[in-house]
């Protein structure tokens, strides 16, 4: 008797007897060795974030809790020790970054929107370990948070406006979101292929152009425009049914809000391979059907589980007649997104489908408040308790934020969600957390039509299997990692064997002599060096190189530019609905050109971020207050205006390191400054000299806030500043700035139509401008890991004079539940809380997954 499927046991030896090692077996064994063998040696690593809030205002705090743990068990990583969360705006620049010092596979931190320039939108945040970055960028997290303007009424949070993305003149570096058609239908067969004469399920997705799901109704016809089949939608535009394709032409009508709609249907290949899973029939396995058509040639097939990247099973299947019906064990795989795959003896994918697996292995968090209700400014207590299934107690830390409930943006997503699902596949879902209300037969169901219509899968099934080899260009960081290069001055060949010496200073001071960390390393036969340390905020480094006791004028390159690309946003994702209200509500349309209202204390913030991203915050000096009687406009309220306005801020020193690490040489050349950091700038030669044009016309340079004359020296005067002087450059496109530092004997007819823009420099005052580097010596920073903030609860135990309008009342990162799993927290309300909007979230080092969050 010959057997159809032959099952192997993960822990015995991959010979077998009596095989020629050219056969198909053994090339397929060697392919699930290799798949065992990397899942082993290669784990990968996934990042989550729990905020403190669902949306922000401007000025407001963004408090984050990282979680960081392995793909497969998802239990807490001990890989890598740095994360780096990253705040980006909406155009895509990274405006805000966070190096986290990674502990027991956790950390905390926190943004504030009060960069300028500033501009509404949804802003993304997103976190990674460099050794995540290996896997493609896909692979790091990415959340999306709606950021509106400052309300006009102070405390008036039913104000949600924001700007439309991509309207106003801001820089955009993300690819443009793609717009639909108004009726988009998209078809998937299960497992990946449709064959003639073999009848299979073909799932398929309505979306209108934004991407959002429709629920529609159609036919599939044939050339006569005979009904051959009929479906409807059954969960978020998705829906599926059995069909069997030949040779004909199928379309594809549809009836939306009472039209209908043509599409293609796909036609079914002559030969191959289809797989259909039963993964909801029996708790314990998983049933599997393969089959052919007659005329497909059989063989032996490899077929494999995978979860979280690692082999989870296995068995060869001797595909004889048209149809293999087989089922394997499922008690053994782990919670989440699992993947079976059918493969040939190249290593080839036939055909691969997703299930998911329910464990009841989550913690159970509760929340008891003191009181139904709560006064303004009242002292608030609550009890939180932590169970495993069992209701034994468990004693763990976990992050929890109580919030304002009145106006609050609803999330449809949590902790659970996102590393049991959304982590492992690709593309828009309106609402996750819906897969996870309850285990009945309903919510399985639609959980498994999801996972046929998702395409995405998150390990690579070339490089797991050998077919392809992988780089791993990062390993897990271990510290602050300092990776570079020496080359040679002009055609960038690496310098082996030569000696650089690194100097850490604190800021503000001003030579080596006063280091506080001093190394020496000889670059090796690519010219590389690298070294670790273990610091804490911004440093001075310097950087020098000697050959053979001299000093030798090289460049010296650091790999600090490994940031990923912005992502392209959805137009789905760019949405905003208020918790508790069904309704969908988009609130990205463009604001009137209102100024905020000035607010000299938010100016000084922001005054002082600059100061410190370029190295200065330890020479700043509050003055006491003094009062001042005249009716002359305010040179700080001019300044906090004009950054207001801009459409782009750029601290120099960091973009000409940017520009550097890059391996590109400008010199002290500001044309080439302002190229590298702006696309819409470019020059021209007319005559002899050379001009820079920003969108078609003249930039108006404006140096320190003083109107620059409409003469040849007037205009060029900013040639002449050394690019070291230069702390700050903000581009206004703004009529009225440009008419305020215009030459005044002209008009606003005339700087309309000669600049386009005014170029604000900011300079060093005298004294502190950074000296350049000497012959062979790199002058730069090394960021070390960020100084973690701790959020600030008011005492009210005696009343404050003013409203509180707090949104967020409580954040804290790190309660611990006692060793009964019990903990209570006390905080004051604020001035007008009448409903808390409570969320718990935590995973334990054992990969336990606990969520609360109050309806």
């Amino acid at each position: 008797m010959k057997y159809p499927v032959v099952f192997f046991s993960l822990f015995l030896s991959f010979h077998v007897w009596g095989q020629d090692p050219d056969t198909g077996i053994i090339k397929l064994t060697r392919y699930i060795q290799t798949l065992n063998n990397f899942s082993k040696h290669i784990p990968q690593e996934k990042v989550y974030l729990h905020f403190d809030n669902t949306g922000y205002y401007q000025g407001d705090n963004i408090w984050f809790k990282c979680y960081i743990v392995s793909s497969g068990q998802h239990q807490l990583s001990r890989l890598s020790k740095t994360l780096y969360v990253e705040l980006l705006n909406p155009g895509g620049e990274v405006i805000d970054k966070q190096v986290l010092k990674i502990e027991n596979g956790q950390c905390h931190s926190n943004f504030t929107l009060n960069q300028l320039p500033f501009y509404s939108g949804f802003y993304e945040v997103r976190a990674y370990t460099k050794y995540m970055l290996n896997f493609g960028d896909d692979a790091i997290f990415s959340r999306l948070l709606p950021v509106f303007d400052k309300p006009k009424e102070e405390g008036n949070f039913e104000e949600k406006e924001m700007w439309k993305y991509g309207r106003g003149s801001y820089p955009v570096k993300r690819e443009k979101p793609l717009k639909g058609k108004r009726v988009n239908l998209r078809f998937f067969p299960e497992g990946g292929n449709m064959i003639r004469g073999i009848a299979s399920r073909l799932a398929f997705e309505a979306t209108d152009e934004a991407g959002n799901p429709i629920n529609v109704t159609g036919v599939v016809a044939d050339e006569t425009e005979q009904d051959l089949y009929r479906f409807t939608t059954q969960h978020e535009g998705r829906g599926m049914f059995v069909y069997t394709p030949d040779a004909g032409k199928r379309k594809v009508l549809v009836e939306y809000s009472g039209k209908k709609y043509r599409f293609d249907l796909p036609p079914g290949l002559p030969q191959g391979f289809t797989m259909k899973v039963d993964n909801l029939s029996q708790p314990d396995s998983i049933g599997i059907c393969l089959r052919k058509n007659s005329h497909t040639p059989g063989g032996i097939l490899g077929v494999v589980v995978l979860s979280g990247g690692k082999l989870q099973d296995y068995c060869m299947v001797d595909i004889v007649d048209d149809e293999v019906d087989f089922k394997m064990d499922k008690t053994h795989l782990p919670s989440g997104v699992s993947q079976i795959v059918l493969f040939n003896e190249t290593g080839e994918i036939i055909c691969d489908r997703l299930i998911f697996t329910r464990r009841n292995e989550s913690l159970d968090i509760k929340a008891k408040i003191g009181k139904s209700s709560y006064k303004p400014y009242e002292l608030v207590d609550m009890d939180f308790s932590v169970t495993d299934k069992a209701s034994n107690p468990v004693q763990t830390t976990f992050s929890l934020s109580v919030k304002d409930g009145m106006n609050e943006v609803a999330c449809r997503s949590n902790i659970l969600t996102d590393l049991l699902l959304m982590s492992e596949i690709k593309g828009y879902v309106r609402n996750p957390s819906y897969y996870f209300e309850t285990d009945d037969e309903t919510h399985r169901a639609a959980l498994d039509l999801l996972l046929m219509v998702q395409g995405w899968r998150r390990y690579l099934w070339k490089q797991m299997t050998g077919v392809e080899s992988l780089q791993l260009k990062y390993l897990p960081e271990q510290g602050i990692e300092a990776n570079g290069k020496v080359v040679s001055l002009v055609k960038q060949i690496p310098k082996p064997n030569v000696d650089v010496s690194c100097f850490l200073l604190q800021k503000g001071e001003e030579n080596e002599k006063n280091a506080n960390f001093i190394e020496s390393f000889v670059t090796d036969s690519l010219g590389r060096f690298s070294f670790v340390s273990d610091v804490q905020g911004k440093w001075s480094m310097i950087l020098a190189v000697t050959e053979k006791g001299k000093k030798k004028d090289h460049r010296i390159i650091l790999d600090r530019l490994f940031s990923p690309e912005p992502k392209r946003y959805r137009y789905a994702e760019m949405q905003v609905n208020i918790a508790g209200d069904d309704n969908e509500s988009i609130n990205n349309e463009e604001t009137p050109d209102d100024h905020f209202e000035e607010d000299l204390a938010a100016f000084r913030i922001a005054y002082e971020d600059s100061l410190a991203r370029a190295g200065f915050s330890d020479k700043i000096h509050h003055l006491d207050a003094v009062t001042v009687s005249a009716n002359k406009r305010s040179r700080e309220r001019d300044i906090y205006n004009n950054r207001l306005t801009s459409v782009a801020y750029y601290d120099v020193h960091s973009e000409m390191d940017d520009i550097k690490d890059g391996g590109k040489y400008m010199g002290d050349n500001i044309h080439q400054l302002l190229i590298n950091m702006n696309k819409d700038f470019y020059t021209i030669l007319r005559g002899n000299s050379e001009y820079i044009l920003y969108k078609q016309k003249m930039p108006l340079f404006v140096i320190d806030y003083r109107r620059t004359e409409h003469t040849e020296m007037g205009y060029t005067r900013y040639k002449l500043i050394r690019l070291n002087a230069i702390k700050s450059i903000y581009i206004n496109e703004d009529l009225s700035v440009m008419c305020k530092y215009a030459d005044p004997r002209m008009t606003s007819m005339d700087v309309a139509h000669i600049y386009s823009c005014a170029v604000l420099i900011e300079t060093y005052p005298e004294g502190q401008i950074p000296v350049d580097g000497a012959k062979g010596v790199r002058k730069t920073w090394l960021e070390g890991y960020s100084r973690v903030e701790e959020f600030y609860s008011p005492d009210y135990s005696v009343l404050p004079p003013e409203p509180d309008y707090r949104r967020t009342l409580y954040w804290n990162p790190s309660v611990v539940s006692d060793e009964k799993g019990n903990v209570r927290i006390k905080f004051y309300n604020n001035s007008r809380c009448t409903k808390f909007s409570i969320s718990a979230e935590t995973i334990t080092s054992q990969g336990m997954i606990g969520v609360y969050k109050n309806e």
